[in-house]
């Protein structure tokens, strides 16, 4: 299985845009479709050709219970000005179906066309926006983390007859007369084996969620028990410790420098978890460095790339030592549990291995995690 093609998807998931849900909502649909073994498959040459009408119809299933409860769905979605493209004939579809049983049974009627007929037009209408989304937005702008090129995973194909308005929308008008996209073979055998994995459908979490609410009594299920096995102990940021020990380097140096850029920081003095809160979930005080405020904003949750690790060395280990001879026994304990596998028993010969370290992770975190880069 083709080990770079698992990394850009993980880059693709990571780095790609998420002004709106649209890319999770692509994959997912994609990732669905090929794993309930779609008839409509065909495969040419390096790449395998579906129809996107399978895709709109994942796509009902996937919004009409987020749009029923008004959840936003895009930056800014609260805004009239700023929403889905498709919300409003959304909306209009679930209004119709609130006191008529809701999501099941537009479901049910959509699946066997017997929806009412006064709905016809706004279920086109709807259907057709959202084939127009899938194919001129989503599938247009995934894997610009990896290639400059526009549709260079997902590709529409080009021909197909002009579509005419049907009396009644159909699942088989959708597969007929909706057009067709591809994707690179290698992209389809991960979805194909993977897949269930990458939307988190067959994740360790999920399955452990399912086992405790079958051997459960009937009080237990998921909803409830799954928020449990996600809890963290560690759900904020903590930087009381590192605060104390940066206004104490402060008062006796007179100054203070920005870790990533070295100028001096002037009143807008930040804590900045090297490796990201959101993504590592680590408090420690190695990982809590001083930085300028809008520095920090602009680094956000990206990782320091090890060219700037490189850069900023000097002043990393500066700030590690001082560290070190303020909380020695705080600092060694941290360090040897997240950062390198030995114990610190004393000052020497401790700042290239822990460095070194940190670098790697770094790496591992761009490179095979696929997190976004941060460089100055």
């Amino acid at each position: 299985m083709p080990y770079n093609t698992l990394k850009n998807i993980n880059q693709i998931i990571e780095r790609d845009s998420k002004d709106t849900t649209y890319k999770f909502a692509l994959l997912r649909a994609t990732i669905e479709v090929i794993q309930q073994k779609t008839p409509h498959a065909t495969t040419s040459g390096d790449r395998v050709s579906m129809p996107v009408g399978l895709l709109v119809l994942k796509w009902l299933e996937y919004y009409y219970p987020i749009i029923e409860a008004r959840l936003p769905q895009k930056s800014g979605d609260n805004l009239d000005s700023n929403t889905l493209t498709f919300r409003s004939q959304f909306e209009r579809v679930t209004d119709y179906y609130k006191d008529k049983g809701g999501y099941d049974v537009f479901y049910k009627d959509f699946m066997k066309c017997s929806y009412p007929d006064e709905l016809n037009d706004d279920i086109y209408t709807l259907c057709k926006s959202i084939r127009d989304t899938i194919t001129k937005q989503p599938m247009r702008y995934i894997g610009r983390s990896v290639s400059d090129d526009f549709y260079s995973i997902f590709k529409k194909e080009e021909g197909g007859e002009r579509i005419r308005k049907p009396d009644k929308l159909d699942v088989e008008f959708m597969i007929d007369r909706f057009g067709r996209f591809t994707i690179p073979l290698d992209y389809f055998t991960v979805f194909e084996y993977l897949g269930s994995f990458i939307t988190g459908t067959h994740s360790i979490l999920i399955n452990w969620a399912k086992f405790t609410v079958d051997k459960g009594d009937r009080s237990l299920t998921m909803q409830n028990v799954l928020p449990k096995i996600l809890q963290s102990p560690l759900s904020e940021r903590d930087t009381k410790i590192s605060v104390k020990i940066f206004d104490k380097y402060f008062r006796e140096n007179g100054q203070i420098h920005c870790v990533w850029t070295g100028k001096k920081i002037q009143g807008d003095r930040n804590l900045d978890h090297v490796l990201p809160f959101s993504i590592w979930r680590n408090n420690d005080l190695w990982n809590l460095l001083p930085t300028k405020g809008k520095i920090n904003s602009d680094k956000n949750d990206r990782i320091p790339g090890v060219e700037l690790l490189d850069k900023s060395k000097d002043r990393i280990i500066d700030y590690w030592t001082y560290i070190y001879k303020t909380e020695q026994e705080i600092f060694t304990k941290e360090l040897s549990v997240s950062l390198i596998n030995n114990r610190l028993t004393d000052q020497r010969n401790w700042e290239s291995p822990a460095f070194n370290a940190l670098k790697e992770k770094s790496r591992y975190l761009i490179e095979t995690r696929g997190f976004e880069e941060f460089n100055l």
